[in-house]
């Protein structure tokens, strides 16, 4: 496991855990991801 694949699963841990206390900042921090996903996917391109 590299070091990019570890630092993914221990955000996405987080982003759960707020996720689940705190569903108003899991929201946000989903709707980030998604926006960050596709930015980065437009930019490969």
């Amino acid at each position: 496991m590299d070091t990019r694949t570890a630092l993914a699963l221990v955000l996405g841990g987080l982003a759960v855990y707020l996720a689940y206390y705190h569903p108003v900042l899991g929201a946000a921090i989903g709707i980030g991801v998604v926006v960050v996903t596709l930015l980065l996917s437009l930019l490969e391109k």
